[in-house]
């Protein structure tokens, strides 16, 4: 394993496999026009294995750089944090009527994510950060971004509603053939997100509902 990626797995959140799944896929796609996206970097560890895997592919990072927001009454747990019971889950509010508020789990500033990526020893450019909460940044792309096709989109936002409009604002900018990844399919609101999403965007006009494979904790698909 390069320097890069033993610096990753340091930081990381998630175990060796995934890490390891996010650079080969990195390679895999490196020659295919386009960008990579992750959405929900933390530290950084995934990011820093899509450079290490793509030297100069243009990486968008999107993330509030405060930390885990509150869940809505979809979820059942404040990840990072604990699990709710079913009285507080049913006083939560619903989607899209949440309060954008840190919790305070897996906070990393922007700045320690800079310093990450220099002592991981990567190149900075082109990586792109997108500070705020994912309702207000992926759905309106600064000026000069232009981030069609995207070759590999990686969410790992943890909450129903986070993974939700990271699929709504982003998906239609995937290129056919390219790479969808969950981080937090063991979450019961993050999959419910990705099934109230295709059942939308593929149910509901008769089409079929891409593989959805594994590896590690993680859920992917190839978009038809």
């Amino acid at each position: 394993m390069n320097k890069a990626l033993e610096y990753a797995k340091q930081i990381a959140y998630s175990t060796e496999e995934t890490l390891m799944f996010t650079y080969e896929m990195a390679k895999k796609y490196y020659e295919k026009p386009g960008c990579y996206v992750e959405c929900g970097v933390a530290a950084g560890a995934q990011i820093i294995a899509m450079r290490a895997g793509a030297p100069n592919k243009v990486i968008h990072a999107f993330d509030s750089f405060q930390g885990i927001p509150y869940p809505s009454n979809r979820d059942d747990q404040m990840p990072g944090i604990r699990m709710l019971t079913q009285e507080e889950q049913d006083n939560l509010p619903n989607p899209g009527e949440t309060i954008l508020k840190s919790t305070g789990a897996t906070s990393v500033s922007l700045l320690d994510f800079y310093h990450h990526l220099e002592d991981s020893g990567v190149k900075i450019q082109p990586i792109f950060t997108h500070k705020g909460w994912f309702q207000d940044t992926t759905s309106g792309i600064p000026k000069g971004h232009n981030m069609d096709p995207i070759q590999i989109l990686r969410l790992d936002g943890d909450l129903y509603e986070s993974t939700l409009v990271c699929l709504e604002n982003l998906y239609h900018l995937v290129a056919s053939g390219g790479l969808v990844i969950i981080d937090d399919w063991q979450l019961t609101g993050c999959r419910a997100a990705v099934d109230d999403f295709n059942l939308t965007n593929y149910k509901e006009y008769d089409l079929e509902i891409p593989e959805i494979q594994f590896v590690s904790n993680i859920a992917y698909w190839i978009k038809p």
